[in-house]
């Protein structure tokens, strides 16, 4: 009992170590990448914190996982290294009650897990997409920041500041660049005391109207340029497209996407086994983990992390091509189960390698000691 308090402690706060540091390293590249998206005018700075949040689950049910390898092969590497394994082992403590052991532990983070992959984060992703449909909506006028340089139609739109009812700009500067007929480039800088959103009822266009300002247009290599003063200047803004409806695979709930599944859609049959292979990872890859984490104390317990490493990554690659054959009609379901069912074999021979051997010795043996 001591023992098993003992593992479950070492693995569940290294779990939850290792799983932090690589929530923040690859959160750190998603929040790269969405603040590239709001620079273009994408999205809204002030969503970016919900975007994240709802994007969060998805990291989760595949970063838990890893972080429990992780963890079963540092806490039982160390065991090695420490000499803890062959005390244990003396004392009569073999790999399958170690393997039991573990198995409280395991199983309370593959329901964790299980949680994530079938509920909340197919909920996040409908959040997110919802997000980025109202996002896309929008006019690209209405995501103009004051202070900040932002894309709007493919034009540089800088604006030093907003009037108090949030109708207008002013001190705007908004730089463009043209192909001419003859292959060259000509570029144009705007620069206007205010500019405001502009729709005409008529047409149902969209246009971003400039007031009291300047037109200069230049060409590359020459020091000509042309200036144009302007009272209202009009340029037109593409116009939002409409919302469509949010029926991506990895946004329905599981009873949906379980109909979906009988009715042998085959994006929703992948995103299904997807779901399923989840939580399977965790017991699995700590059945892995635990031959694999045997060192020689003198090999120091990060020897054998990097092999272990590449067989985990292996693992998830294989799967995710299952999925993709699936969805794509060339193979079937069992391909994927028969990934699982690999790996889940190859920790069994893994485990009990050391029995094995002992028995093929035996085996080898038996006949000359009859002959004797």
């Amino acid at each position: 009992m001591i023992i098993r308090r003992y593992l479950a402690s070492q693995l569940l706060v290294s779990a939850l170590a290792v799983t932090a540091l690589l929530t923040f390293i690859l959160m750190g590249g998603r929040v790269i990448k969405y603040f590239g998206m709001a620079a273009q005018g994408k999205l809204d700075v002030e969503l970016l914190s919900a975007v994240l949040l709802y994007r969060l689950p998805g990291f989760l049910e595949l970063i838990i996982p890893l972080g429990m390898f992780i963890s079963v092969l540092l806490v039982f590497g160390r065991l090695y290294v420490d000499n803890e394994m062959s005390i244990l082992s003396s004392s009569g403590v073999s790999r399958w009650q170690l393997t039991g052991f573990l198995m409280p532990s395991v199983l309370a983070v593959t329901a964790l897990v299980a949680c994530f992959s079938l509920y909340i984060t197919p909920h996040g992703n409908y959040a997110s997409e919802a997000l980025f449909a109202a996002q896309a909506q929008r006019n690209t006028f209405d995501m103009v920041r004051p202070g900040q340089f932002q894309q709007v139609n493919g034009r540089m739109l800088y604006a030093r500041s907003m009037n108090e009812d949030h109708t207008q700009l002013l001190d705007v500067m908004m730089y463009e660049e043209r192909q001419k007929k003859d292959g060259g480039m000509q570029r144009a800088l705007v620069m206007a005391k205010s500019a405001r959103r502009y729709h005409e009822a008529k047409t149902g266009l969209s246009y971003i109207e400039l007031v009291d300002g300047d037109r200069y247009e230049l060409s590359p290599g020459s020091p000509a340029y042309s200036r144009l003063t302007f009272r209202d200047y009009r340029m037109r803004v593409q116009a939002a497209e409409a919302v469509a409806e949010i029926t991506r695979a990895r946004t329905l709930p599981m009873a949906t996407l379980y109909g979906q599944h009988l009715d042998r859609n085959l994006l929703a049959t992948g995103e299904w086994l997807w779901r399923l292979s989840m939580p399977l990872l965790v017991p699995i890859a700590a059945l892995l983990a635990l031959p694999l984490s045997r060192v020689n104390p003198r090999q120091g317990r990060f020897l054998k992390l990097f092999p272990a490493l590449l067989l985990y990554i292996s693992y998830i690659i294989l799967i995710a091509a299952a999925r993709n054959a699936i969805e794509k009609g060339k193979l079937g379901q069992g391909a994927l189960w028969g990934v699982h069912l690999g790996y889940f074999g190859l920790g069994l021979v893994l485990l009990g390698w050391e029995d094995i051997g002992l028995r093929l010795r035996r085996w080898r043996q038996a006949p000359q000691e009859v002959s004797s």
